[in-house]
């Protein structure tokens, strides 16, 4: 399943999500006008401003200010996602070499308040203060997962329920902002809107444990993401937590061991792996990604039949399958 395909219906505004970045981060300063470049050369799925996008063409939107408002989004994430690298001192983000990683802690950091920043700018000038609202807000939610997920780190008390809370924070929320965005400029009703978001937020669950899975089961080469990142960083997630409820002692002192490593050794990796394979854990967070894909496909259900609600549709499908 390709992404390309399944955003058919927004081919020709998706690339302005490009442009909106480039002109909302202009700026005096060389450095941060190097790692927006930067930044966007790596690329990126665009997913969260195509939702913004799709579900205002959902909502009868016909208006001109979805790549923009998407691009706050956009901007928004890609703040986290330096934020975070930050926090996890990651030396790759989608392949390629961090930012904070080439050019340090302190500036990564201050790019990531610069978007942040921006964004919001960007909605403020837009002038709807619902999207700003609802942005935001997601935005608080974020941080709050972002700490909630720092204090647990390696808690092995942790509960897949609070790890699904963790994660609806860390991830999910902003994808059910940016469809919330997308029904207010198509200025849909509050049941129309409150539906979009819980498509959104289930998508986003489903899309967190996709990526819970693809760490330890996926294609290196073809999706650019290193096997194994999160046991390195020593991040509790699905896999590891259905594992340890059903472990006995010694396997769980090997896991736990392995997430407090300095150094992961690829004998240690290979053993957790194994007993992931051996309690079924892979196929226990997929399936449970498959369950948050069907929920939010059924929040659909409201809207008319169009190629931008297949669209939405398909991309559900497209968060469990990308990996095969």
């Amino acid at each position: 399943m390709q992404l390309d395909s399944i955003l058919l219906p927004i081919r020709d505004e998706l690339p302005r999500v490009e442009t909106e970045i480039l002109a909302a981060s202009a700026t005096s300063v060389p450095t941060i006008t190097e790692i927006v470049h930067y930044i966007i050369r790596n690329g990126g799925k665009r997913v969260r401003p195509a939702l913004t996008m799709l579900a205002g063409r959902v909502c009868g939107y016909t208006g001109t200010a979805g790549p923009r408002i998407g691009a706050a989004i956009e901007m928004v994430h890609t703040a986290s996602l330096l934020h975070d690298d930050v926090v996890d001192s990651a030396p790759t983000r989608r392949g390629k070499t961090s930012i904070n990683a080439r050019w340090g802690n302190q500036i990564s950091v201050l790019v990531g308040d610069f978007f942040w920043c921006k964004a919001c700018q960007i909605i403020v000038d837009h002038g709807n203060s619902r999207i700003l609202r609802v942005i935001t807000e997601a935005i608080v939610g974020t941080t709050e997962g972002e700490v909630i997920e720092l204090v647990k780190t390696n808690d092995l008390g942790l509960t897949e329920a609070e790890y699904l809370r963790i994660i609806q924070h860390k991830t999910a929320l902003l994808m059910a902002a940016a469809c919330r965005a997308g029904a207010m400029l198509g200025d849909a009703s509050e049941g129309m809107e409150a539906a979009l978001g819980r498509y959104g937020l289930d998508l986003g669950v489903a899309f967190q444990l996709a990526d819970d899975a693809l760490d330890y089961d996926s294609d290196e080469e073809r999706l650019g993401k290193t096997k194994g990142t999160d046991l390195r960083e020593g991040r509790l997630t699905l896999p590891l937590l259905y594992t340890l409820g059903r472990c006995n002692e010694s396997e769980r002192a090997s896991i736990k061991e392995a997430l407090l490593a300095p150094t992961l050794h690829e004998e240690q990796f290979g053993a957790v792996v194994q007993l992931l394979a051996q309690y079924d854990a892979i196929a226990h967070t997929r399936n449970l990604a498959q369950q948050y894909v069907e929920r939010a496909k059924a929040h659909l259900t409201p809207f008319k039949p169009s190629l931008e609600r297949d669209a939405l549709e398909r991309l559900a499908d497209y968060v469990v399958l990308r990996g095969e």
